[in-house]
C-alpha cells in the first residue's frame, strides 16, 4: 500500500489530548467525527488528561489553523508532519485517506476485504490516537492495484468520490491542504495519482457553489488559502532522477515536545508502526529532519505553508478579549492544581458564548469544555454487564461520575438520546465521592444495528453505498448508546457525552471494555464460506445458529439459486438464552450442470427474517470489532478432479486457502515448526506454503532442506507468493528465480498457456481459457522476473500495453516430485469460487500422481 518514506497518522473528530496505558491518545468527539464546526458536547473518555497534556490543549485553544493531509490508503500519510502539525504547530490537522485499503493483502491474518478495510480503519484511528490528528474517509474502495489514475477514477466513480473530497474540505474548512503525491506522476499506484489530482479538482470545487450544491443544506462552500504537494528525495531516487530543492518551501520538522517528552520523529514512527496488518512498523528517526512543498494552486509562499494565513483569534469577528484570556489562563496554570484555573476557564467559556460565529467558536469551545472536565479531575464511565442489545431491548446502563477536586459541581441531568428518556438528579459531586446511577434505555426498533456505516448496504466494484449525507467522510459510526450528563459548574452548565461500553474483568488483564452492540436477536454462520461440488452428488451443509440477546424460537431455512435443492425445507429452532447455539444440518444437491450462485441462511421469527453472520476481528492494538455480513455461502458445481487426499499447510501471513482445499475433498493439516522434515512430510500428497511464508517464517531457510528431500522422494511442494520486502531467505526454490514488483492488475487480462501439453495443463483437469474467466480483483503479484532454465514457464499474462509476465506459474521436476512457484493469486480467486482457480489448482496439487 503506497508505504511513504515519510509518514505520520492524523485524528478523529475534535479531540483533547489524553493518556491511554502511557501513550498520549486523542479522544474524539460525538457523533460528526472530524466535523470540526458541530456545536455536539464533547465524547469523554474514561482516560485523563494529565497537567502536561492540559497546558497543552490550553496552548492549542490560541492556534486557529487547519491543515488537511489528502493521500489514497492507510500508510500514505506522513506521520512525522501530523505529529508535529497538532502537537507542535497546533494546528487542527486532519488525514483524508480516499480509501481504506480494502484492496491489500494483510500480514497479521486472514481477513481481506471489507473485513481488511475495517482493520486498516481502527488502524489509521490507533495512528491518530498516537500523533493527535483528525481521521477522514470518502466512499472509495480500494479495489486492488491501478496501474493509473485514470482506471481509478473510472472505478470509483470519479464525481462521487469528487463530492466526497469537497465535502470533507466544506466541513473541516482547511487553510491549506497537503497531498503526499504528485498529480503528474504515472510511475505510481494510480490511487496515489488519483488522490492528488481529486485534491486538485476539489480545491476549487468546494469554494464553487454551483458544485454538489445539496451539500450546502449541510455547509457552506470553502476555499482553502493553497494547495501543495509535500515532495521527498525519495520519489526522485526512487526514479534514479536527482533531487532539486530550489524554489520549494522547506520545514524543519524534526523538533522535540518537552510536554509530551517526545520528539515529533519518535511520535511518527510510533504512529507509523500501528499500521500493523501492513508490516510497516518504524524505528524512529531523531534529530533534524526536512519537509519540502511545492506549490500546486492558490496564493504563492516563500517561507511557509501558513504564510499569510491569520491563526490568531482576529480571524473571528468580536472575539478581542478572548486570546487575551486564554494567554492569561495559560501563563497562570499550576501543574499541581489544574483546579485553579476553572474559574477563568469558566470566564473564557462565558465569553465565547457570546460570540455568533460558526467556523471556529464551536470547536474551540468543545475543547475548553474538555480541559475544563480535566481540570476538574472529572471522571465520568456509562457501562452495560451486557455486551449487546437488540433494537426493541432495554439496555441497562450504570453511570459513573467523581469529581476529584474541590470546586463544587452538580450533577443535573441525565439522558439518552437514543430513547429521548431523562432522568433529573439535581445533587451534588461531592469531592472524590464516586456517585452512581442506573439509567434505563429503550432501544427504538428503528436502530440501526452496529455494522460498519459504509457496509450496511451492496456498494458498486469501486465505491461504498452510503446515502446519508452526514456520515459521508466519518471514521467510524457514531456512538452506538450515548449517555449525555449535564452538569452546573459556577452557575454554568455544561454538556458532555459518554459512550457506553460493555466492562468486563480478566485475572490476567484487569478491566477491558470494548464497545457496546446493538444486533439482531439472532445469527447464522454457514459452516463453510465456499461450498464447491465437483459431481453432482449432495452434500451436507452445517449452519451454526446463535441467539444473540435472548431466547430465539423459530424456524431454519435456506435460500438456494434455480436449480440447486436443499432438504428438508425447514428446521425448528428453540435456543432458551442469550448466547446458546445449535448446529443444524442440511442436505444440498446441485445441478448436473455447472452452476454458481448464493446460498443464504436465514432465521424466522415471528414472521420477521433475519439473515446475518456475526464475524469479530480482534486484535491487541485495535480491539475488538463486530462485524455483521450476511449469512451467506458461494456455491459452485464444477467438474473439478483431483489426485492425492491428504495436503500439509505451511501458514504465511494468513489466508482461507485450506479451508477451501478441504472443499475440494481433501484433508489438511496445519504444519507447525516441528512437523517441517521429511519423513514426516512423506504421508502428504503436496505440501502448500501460505502467501508470503517467506516473509513471515523465520525458520523456512531451515526448512528449504526438508521440503526438497520430502520432493525428491515424490512429493509436490507449492509455494504462494512472497514480496521483495523482508525475505527471511533469498532461495526460493531448488533452482535460483529472482522476484520483481511486477503485477497483473486485470483480472480479465489474456492468460496464455505457453506449455499447452504440460500436466499441469491436463491432469486431472483440461485447462482452457474459460479457466481463466470470472477471476477477482487481480491476476496475479510479485512475478519473478528472471529464473533458471530448470524452471518451466506454464502461463504468461499481462496488463494491457505491458510486457508479457511468464514467471506467474514456474514448475521445476526435483528427482521424482515437483516444486512449483506460482504467484498467481490464488487466495483471492480459491475463496471467491473462481471454478477455473480449483481445476488448475487441482492440477498442481495432483502434480506426479
Amino acid at each position: 500500500m503506497g508505504r511513504s518514506l515519510t509518514s505520520a497518522p492524523l485524528g478523529v473528530m475534535r479531540h483533547s489530548i489524553k493518556r491511554c496505558g502511557g501513550a498520549v491518545v486523542v479522544v474524539a468527539m460525538l457523533a460528526v467525527a472530524g466535523t470540526a464546526n458541530s456545536a455536539d458536547a464533547p465524547l469523554l473518555s474514561p482516560q485523563q488528561m494529565n497537567a502536561s497534556e492540559i497546558q497543552l490543549a490550553l496552548q492549542k485553544l490560541n492556534v486557529l489553523g487547519r491543515v488537511l493531509y489528502i493521500a489514497a490508503h492507510p500508510d500514505d500519510e506522513n506521520t512525522n508532519l501530523m505529529a508535529l502539525w497538532a502537537n507542535g504547530s497546533l494546528y487542527d490537522a486532519a488525514y483524508l485517506s480516499i480509501t481504506r485499503g480494502d484492496g491489500g493483502q494483510n500480514l497479521i491474518g486472514p481477513e481481506l476485504r471489507e473485513r481488511l478495510g475495517v482493520i486498516r480503519t481502527e488502524e489509521l484511528l490507533a495512528a491518530r490516537r498516537v500523533d493527535h490528528a483528525k481521521q477522514f474517509f470518502s466512499r472509495a474502495i480500494d479495489f486492488g492495484f491501478s496501474k493509473t489514475a485514470e482506471e481509478s477514477m473510472r472505478i470509483w466513480d470519479h464525481d462521487k468520490i469528487l463530492s466526497d473530497v469537497v465535502w470533507v474540505i466544506r466541513k473541516f474548512r482547511p487553510d491549506v491542504i497537503v497531498t503526499r503525491f504528485s498529480p503528474e506522476d504515472q510511475l505510481t499506484h494510480g490511487h496515489h495519482t488519483a488522490s492528488a489530482i481529486l485534491a486538485m479538482e476539489a480545491f476549487s470545487a468546494a469554494a464553487d457553489p454551483n458544485r454538489f450544491p445539496e451539500q450546502l443544506a449541510f455547509v457552506k462552500p470553502w476555499q482553502p488559502t493553497r494547495l501543495v504537494w509535500n515532495t521527498s528525495p525519495f520519489f526522485f531516487s526512487n526514479r534514479n532522477l536527482p533531487f532539486d530543492p530550489t524554489g520549494l518551501t522547506i520545514l524543519e520538522a524534526g523538533g522535540y515536545n518537552p510536554l509530551l517528552g517526545k520528539a515529533y520523529t519518535e511520535i511518527a514512527a510510533a504512529s507509523l508502526s500501528m499500521h500493523k496488518s501492513q508490516g510497516v512498523g518504524s524505528p524512529p528517526r531523531r534529530g533534524a529532519r526536512k519537509e519540502y512543498f511545492k506549490l500546486l494552486e492558490g496564493q504563492p509562499m516563500t517561507n511557509s505553508l501558513f504564510e499569510g494565513i491569520d491563526m490568531t483569534w482576529s480571524r473571528v469577528a468580536n472575539s478581542e478579549s478572548v486570546a487575551a484570556q486564554i494567554h492569561q489562563i495559560t501563563s497562570q496554570f499550576q501543574p499541581t492544581d489544574p483546579a485553579a484555573s476553572v474559574p477563568e476557564l469558566l470566564k473564557l467559556r462565558q465569553t465565547m458564548s457570546g460570540i455568533k460565529d460558526d467556523s471556529w467558536v464551536p470547536e474551540k469551545k468543545a475543547e475548553l469544555d474538555e480541559i475544563i472536565a480535566a481540570c476538574l479531575s472529572l471522571h465520568v464511565e456509562a457501562s452495560a454487564t451486557n455486551e449487546a442489545v437488540t433494537p426493541g431491548q432495554t439496555a441497562t446502563i450504570k453511570l459513573e461520575a467523581i469529581n476529584r477536586s474541590n470546586i463544587p459541581v452538580t450533577l443535573q441531568e441525565l439522558r439518552c438520546p437514543l430513547s429521548g428518556e431523562a432522568m433529573k438528579i439535581d445533587a451534588p459531586l461531592p469531592s472524590n465521592e464516586l456517585v452512581t446511577k442506573d439509567l434505563s434505555c429503550k432501544v427504538p426498533e428503528n436502530t440501526p444495528y452496529s455494522q460498519p456505516y459504509w457496509l450496511r448496504k451492496s456498494g458498486t466494484l469501486g465505491a461504498f453505498a452510503v446515502d446519508d449525507q452526514t456520515l459521508v467522510g466519518l471514521p467510524e459510526n457514531p456512538p452506538d448508546l450515548p449517555v449525555e450528563i449535564v452538569l452546573q459548574v459556577n452557575g454554568q452548565e455544561l454538556r458532555y457525552v459518554v459512550d457506553t461500553k460493555y466492562r468486563m474483568v480478566d485475572p490476567v488483564a484487569g478491566e477491558l471494555r470494548r464497545p457496546l452492540v446493538i444486533e439482531p436477536p439472532v445469527f447464522a454462520k454457514i459452516a463453510n464460506s465456499v461450498l464447491v461440488f465437483a459431481t453432482n452428488q449432495p452434500k451436507p451443509v452445517s449452519v451454526h445458529v446463535t441467539a444473540a440477546t435472548g431466547p430465539v424460537k423459530g424456524e431454519l431455512k435456506l435460500a438456494l439459486p434455480q436449480g440447486w435443492g436443499v432438504d428438508p425445507a425447514s428446521l425448528p429452532i428453540d435456543l432458551k438464552g442469550a448466547g446458546a447455539e445449535t448446529v443444524a444440518t442440511f442436505t444440498v444437491k446441485p445441478p448436473t450442470q455447472d452452476s454458481e450462485g448464493t446460498l443464504r441462511a436465514i432465521v424466522s421469527i415471528n414472521g420477521r427474517d433475519y439473515s446475518f453472520e456475526r464475524a469479530r476481528i480482534s486484535y491487541p492494538h485495535i480491539g475488538v470489532h463486530t462485524l455483521m455480513p450476511p449469512a451467506e455461502a458461494r456455491l459452485v458445481r464444477a467438474d473439478v478432479r483431483k489426485k492425492g487426499n491428504r495436503i500439509g499447510y505451511i501458514p504465511g501471513a494468513g489466508d482461507d486457502v485450506p479451508e477451501v482445499l478441504e472443499q475440494m475433498g481433501y484433508s489438511v493439516k496445519i504444519l507447525s515448526e516441528s512437523d517441517v522434515t521429511a519423513k514426516n512430510l512423506a504421508q502428504f500428497s503436496a505440501v502448500v506454503l501460505g502467501i508470503r511464508a517467506f516473509n513471515t517464517q523465520e525458520q523456512i531457510a531451515n526448512w528449504l532442506p526438508e521440503l526438497f528431500a520430502y520432493v525428491k522422494a515424490g512429493g509436490v511442494a507449492i509455494v504462494q507468493y512472497n514480496t521483495l520486502a523482508d525475505l527471511k531467505t533469498e532461495q526460493l526454490g531448488p533452482y535460483p528465480l529472482e522476484l520483481s514488483r511486477d503485477r497483473v492488475t486485470d483480472e480479465n487480462a489474456d492468460v496464455r498457456i505457453l506449455a499447452p501439453n504440460h500436466p499441469l495443463m491436463t491432469t486431472p483437469n483440461k485447462i482452457t481459457p474459460k479457466d481463466f474467466e470470472g477471476w477477482v480483483q487481480e491476476r496475479g503479484l510479485y512475478f519473478p522476473k528472471k529464473w533458471d532454465p530448470a524452471w518451466t514457464a506454464i502461463l504468461s499474462c499481462n496488463d494491457p500495453k505491458e510486457k508479457p509476465l511468464d514467471g506467474g506459474l514456474l514448475v521445476a521436476k526435483l528427482g521424482k516430485g515437483f516444486f512449483i512457484y506460482t504467484s498467481y493469486s490464488w487466495f483471492r480467486q480459491l475463496p471467491a469460487g473462481v471454478p477455473g482457480a480449483y481445476r488448475l489448482f487441482a492440477n498442481m496439487l495432483s502434480l506426479g500422481k
